[in-house]
């Protein structure tokens, strides 16, 4: 019955910044008001949207803010490097080491 993800929203600190990281993932931005902006993840069919908001300093926990992305399975292997060529820290998860990481990476947005 589920065929994918329609939407999904995320609280935000800081939306301009927020704006620009997903821009850097390459995502379309679809709307933006001044404390709210939406990004197509697949054009006419499922977006993403961040909502500015001081209630975000929540400790992060996976089952939190968490959007995973569908991409290719040919494309999985090239993820890693081609994040990391957009300036975005990829860090393994679930203490694995990186020769075994499984296909799920964890993004972080650069400290500033």
């Amino acid at each position: 019955m589920i065929k994918g993800l329609y939407e999904a929203h995320l609280p935000v600190k800081n939306l301009l910044r927020s704006i620009a990281f997903y821009k850097q993932l390459d995502l379309e931005l679809a709307h933006q008001t001044d404390t709210i902006a939406f990004f197509w993840i697949e054009k006419g069919r499922s977006w993403l949207g961040l909502w500015e908001t001081d209630r975000v300093d929540t400790p992060y926990h996976v089952s939190l803010r968490h959007v995973a992305f569908q991409i290719d399975r040919k494309d999985m292997d090239e993820a890693k490097k081609w994040l990391e060529q957009k300036g975005i820290e990829v860090t393994t998860s679930f203490g694995f080491p990186p020769e075994k990481q499984p296909y799920e990476l964890i993004l972080r947005k650069p400290s500033k």
